[in-house]
């Protein structure tokens, strides 16, 4: 009974982290698409001026 738990915990991990891996991408690369937006907005605010 405990060596099913035991190897079962680790397959839902990488499960989990299987999961997890786009979901970082998709976060990473709208982080980088809000930056260039912002930036892009702030520097023609900035020539506005």
């Amino acid at each position: 009974m405990t060596t099913t738990t035991v190897t079962h915990a680790p397959a839902a991990h990488l499960d989990f982290h299987a999961l997890l891996r786009p979901v970082l991408t998709a976060l990473r690369f709208t982080g980088h698409f809000l930056a260039a937006l912002v930036s892009v907005i702030f520097l023609g605010s900035a020539s506005e001026h």
